[in-house]
């Protein structure tokens, strides 16, 4: 990992920086506002890359802007059926004619999620 590298841990994806505590060096995963959110462990790391598509895997939800006037915007379902939809949706990012604006990871999902049933 370098510094700045997107980082994909259980917990969601972050930009790669190090925090010193007494807990040892820790990441930090900020939430939208920019405030620092939850911190993880340098062993909670799954992969990391400098290119955030290259660390996005099937079931995240991707907030996608397909305007040129940021005023249109779609999230690309968690479906397996869009499996294919959502290498289209890569390469137009990668190509620069949409951009990716948010990202939530199938395990910031799965570690909120609220089981509905008896």
């Amino acid at each position: 990992m370098k510094l700045k590298d997107y980082v994909r841990t259980k917990y969601g994806i972050t930009q790669y920086k190090e925090y010193k505590s007494n807990m040892g060096n820790l990441l930090c995963m900020p939430i939208k506002n920019g405030s620092q959110g939850i911190f993880a462990n340098k062993e909670d790391v799954i992969k990391s890359n400098s290119n955030i598509l290259d660390i996005l895997e099937p079931m995240d939800l991707l907030y996608i802007d397909i305007s040129p006037d940021n005023c249109g915007g779609i999230v690309v379902p968690r479906i397996p059926e869009t499996l294919d939809e959502l290498e289209k949706y890569i390469e137009k990012i990668k190509s620069g004619k949409y951009i990716l604006k948010y990202v939530v990871t199938h395990e910031q999902l799965e570690n909120n999620m609220y089981e509905v049933g008896e």
